[in-house]
């Protein structure tokens, strides 16, 4: 009978949630808003389906409310800190980026760089539902990477004074290219953040590119030193294939060695299941 009941208490919950969101027809929405507000709803649509395929109704449905808003020319902008709760010792490095996205959004950004700005917001506002949710280190990094080079470019954008334009533009935070357990090959996931190095080699052009790889701790250390080998010559190849040189690109195999998240031996960690590229700025 228990059973039965919390079947239908979660059928019951299943229908409440789909019948509060309507994904695609928010997404088909007239933008009665700026450029920035446009970029925003789609923006904002894409994290809400991308919650609504995790079952994760409460975010599907806050990011829905987003890009509702947005179409309407009503954005509230990054969301609040305090209406997350989120891990001890992320706090210090959020304040300071939403300071500094707030500072670049109201010094410019919406109108000079509608799309980064949008792409910037948006990506802060991924970044801390997926610290709250701390579950998915791949997907807290790939939000946090998308915030800073969009961050960067808008940056760029918005400050034309003599002395900016003459400096060097700083290099974007390490990207990560994560990989599945015994796996090589670059799923989906892996394959949004190679089109966003492409991207970010386009825009800043680095003096070089570097690439570590790794391994985790599962298995034989010459078996992860090749398997390490693998997964960085996959990006590599789709790096090369997005227009980056070959001799803009310098690699190095770690393995299980010096991995990014410290194991006992034997442990199967994803986060150490990864390729990390890091722009040098040759300075």
């Amino acid at each position: 009978m228990k059973a039965k009941l919390l079947a239908v208490v979660s059928a019951a919950a299943f229908l409440s949630a789909c019948a509060n969101m309507n994904i695609p027809g928010v997404r088909d929405m007239a933008d009665e808003g700026s450029a920035f507000d446009a970029a925003l709803h789609q923006n904002y649509a894409d994290l809400a389906q991308a919650e609504y395929d995790e079952a994760d109704w409460a975010d599907a449905r806050y990011f829905t409310s987003r890009s509702k808003m947005a179409a309407a020319g009503q954005d509230s902008g990054p969301q609040m800190i305090a209406e997350r709760t989120l891990p001890e010792g992320s706090m210090g490095e959020i304040e300071v980026a939403r300071a500094d996205l707030l500072a670049a959004l109201d010094g410019g950004g919406r109108d000079k760089a509608a799309s980064p700005a949008a792409r910037a917001q948006t990506s802060f506002d991924c970044w801390m539902q997926e610290l709250e949710e701390n579950i998915q280190q791949e997907d807290i990094d790939n939000c946090r990477s998308a915030f800073y080079q969009a961050l960067a470019i808008v940056q760029a954008e918005i400050d034309t004074s003599p002395v900016a334009k003459a400096m060097p533009m700083a290099m974007p935070v390490p990207m990560n290219v994560y990989f599945g357990f015994d796996k090589s090959e670059i799923d989906s996931k892996g394959m949004s953040v190679v089109d966003g190095i492409a991207e970010a080699y386009a825009k800043y052009n680095p003096a070089m590119i570097s690439l570590v790889a790794y391994a985790d701790r599962a298995g034989d250390a010459m078996y992860n030193d090749i398997l390490a080998k693998s997964r960085v010559d996959a990006v590599v190849s789709a790096l090369r294939a997005a227009g980056v040189p070959a001799s803009k690109l310098a690699i190095s195999i770690s393995g299980e060695a010096n991995v990014p998240v410290s194991t006992a031996d034997g442990v199967a960690e994803q986060g150490n299941r990864v390729v990390t590229v890091t722009f040098e700025d040759g300075m």
